[in-house]
């Protein structure tokens, strides 16, 4: 057989299989399309999965749909992408009405992160209706009294002995400066930590601190770094500015003149500016400051 003839059939064998192949998938076999349930996707997408559902509730806040769209997962990949959703947002500084509702569908899904611990029990703030004038009161007028002139008789005025000062305990804020430490580290970014202690030393988790300074202000939410303990917060700071920390219910600082410094210099080392690390211990009512009121003198 020539060579001519060899390939003559080689591509007469080639066409009749590619002919065959085709009319059995597309007219004997031909393929069924089926859903794919989230259970069978690769582990990426099933957490991708998680994080539309639990997005989808902080939009709509429906929980039943949100419980039917994830029911079918293994409650472990569930309760590791919501973990790792809620540290997420915690670490980004979310909105509060956030990480609420992302902590509702956790509870409800038997998910625990410590980050939640923060949104358990925090308050909703009312909303206000916005465009409500508010109410208005119309004077009322009184007539002025007719002015009537006496003529004041002599008196005698008593020898009044001036009573002691009395000594009225006055309100202390729920927290007072504990400890101001100076932390030195080679290669770290100058920042000022706070730990909020209670009267055992333990951290307080959910206090909101404020950081403040000339034309500005930061705040914080204790508990949001578990690893470095329940009650700490840390912010960015800078040279040469003049920061106060209080927290979010009290009127005045709790710490004001706090600057970054240079740290002690050592011999063979850099020049290194130092962060500061600030704790708050919880207030002792027994401890409150007294308020000294003098009073005017007694009676005739």
């Amino acid at each position: 057989m020539s060579s001519f003839a060899q390939r003559l059939v080689l591509f007469a064998g080639v066409a009749i299989g590619l002919t065959a192949g085709l009319i059995y998938a597309w007219g004997i076999e031909p393929v069924e399309v089926v859903d794919v349930g989230p259970w069978m996707m690769g582990a990426d997408y099933r957490e991708e999965w998680v994080r539309l559902a639990a997005l989808s509730y902080v939009a709509d806040g429906n929980l039943e749909r949100a419980r039917w769209r994830l029911g079918d997962l293994d409650q472990e990949d569930v309760a590791a992408a919501m973990g790792a959703l809620i540290d997420e947002y915690a670490a980004a500084g979310r909105s509060a009405e956030t990480m609420r509702r992302l902590t509702i569908l956790a509870q409800a899904l038997g998910v625990q992160t410590p980050a939640m611990l923060v949104y358990l029990e925090t308050p909703v703030t009312p909303s206000v209706p916005t465009g409500t004038p508010p109410p208005t009161f119309a004077p009322t007028l009184v007539p002025p009294e007719p002015t009537i002139t006496l003529t004041p008789e002599p008196t005698i005025k008593p020898t009044r002995t001036p009573y002691p000062p009395t000594v009225t305990p006055g309100p202390r804020p729920p927290f007072q400066l504990a400890a101001k430490e100076q932390i030195c580290v080679q290669g770290q970014k100058p920042h000022i930590e706070v730990v909020v202690q209670d009267e055992e030393d333990a951290g307080v988790p959910g206090v909101e601190v404020w950081l403040m300074w000339d034309g500005g202000a930061d705040h914080a939410v204790t508990g949001l770094k578990p690893e470095q303990g329940m009650g700490y917060a840390d912010f960015d700071a800078e040279v040469e500015v003049d920061y106060s920390l209080g927290i979010s219910d009290l009127g005045a600082p709790l710490v004001s003149g706090l600057q970054l410094e240079s740290c002690p210099e050592e011999k063979g080392k850099e020049p290194l500016v130092g962060s500061w690390r600030v704790t708050l211990e919880r207030s002792s009512p027994a401890t409150s400051t007294p308020t000294v009121t003098p009073e005017s003198a007694g009676g005739e």
